[in-house]
């Protein structure tokens, strides 16, 4: 994943890192550079991002490469390489996410739960870099000082983008995004019908028409239980308004809504009552 020259980072106007770190685990990778007691060079790296001086940044499975405009009329090279969890240490810990409804639920709508880190923590593992045998960085500059703030500027660059996509944490830890999801997916979907999830790709559409409306023997033990969703308009947030929504700032809000009257209709129908207590005592006020 590459952001390329210049990228859009935040532009902020504050006084304190937090800027580059609105969210909790932006925050969180901010500290790990906090707990070794380099506050000058902090201060001169968190300059240098609002200065916008990391010019690219291209994340990896496993570490990342930037360029950082120094003094200098090349810019400096800064590397960063970060321990990548086993396929046996991310069978685990996909294990333990899966395991918890909420955890899967947020992650699948492209939020970080706030204590995912519990998840981790349980298997022996840490989502966050722990110390320097966890997190090795390297400058092109003739500097001495380690880390210099050309490190220092893009991880706080890099906190930024954090920000915006909590997902880069597991890119950076061995899995991208969508290797994350698939196969949460599967662990979910395999826990609800008692039966492992085949890992083989299906045929084309034009083989498969005979079969196309067969249930499966997978359904046979599947259980259906109905009840309010772990998140909330889970989709919206998941796809984003319809781009023919744009206009009308207010849609999420309604849609919100509607999804709300919708589960309480669900529940009342699937458990045979009326509604909630709500509901009920809006229709005696009506009557």
């Amino acid at each position: 994943m590459t952001i390329p020259r210049n990228p859009r980072l935040p532009n902020p106007t504050g006084a304190g890192e937090g800027d580059f770190a609105r969210e909790w685990w932006a925050s969180r990778w901010i500290s790990v550079i906090e707990s070794r007691g380099l506050a000058s060079r902090l201060n001169q790296g968190l300059r240098y991002a609002r200065a916008r001086r990391v010019l690219q940044i291209e994340i990896e499975p496993g570490g990342l490469e930037a360029l950082v405009q120094g003094s200098r009329y090349e810019p400096y090279r800064v590397r960063m390489r970060i321990k990548k969890f086993t396929e046996r240490q991310w069978e685990k810990a996909l294990d333990a996410l899966a395991s918890k409804a909420l955890f899967a639920a947020k992650l699948l709508v492209g939020e970080m739960p706030q204590n995912i880190e519990e998840a981790f923590e349980a298997e022996g593992l840490s989502l966050f870099p722990q110390g320097p045998r966890d997190l090795t960085t390297t400058c092109s500059c003739p500097h001495e000082a380690h880390p210099c703030k050309h490190i220092a500027a893009v991880h706080f660059a890099l906190a930024g983008q954090l920000d915006q996509d909590p997902f880069l944490l597991f890119r950076l830890r061995g899995r991208p995004r969508e290797h994350v999801l698939r196969a949460l997916r599967a662990i979910r979907a395999a826990g609800a019908t008692g039966q492992p999830v085949p890992s083989s790709k299906a045929g084309p559409l034009s083989e498969e028409m005979d079969r196309f409306w067969d249930a499966g023997k997978g359904l046979d033990s599947a259980q259906v239980m109905v009840g309010p969703p772990a998140v909330s308009a889970s989709l919206l947030k998941r796809l984003g308004v319809p781009a023919f929504w744009k206009p009308h700032p207010e849609i999420r809000g309604a849609m919100e809504r509607l999804y709300a009257k919708v589960t309480e209709r669900s529940m009342a129908l699937a458990y045979g009552g009326e509604g909630t207590s709500s509901t009920r005592s809006r229709r005696s006020r009506k009557r």
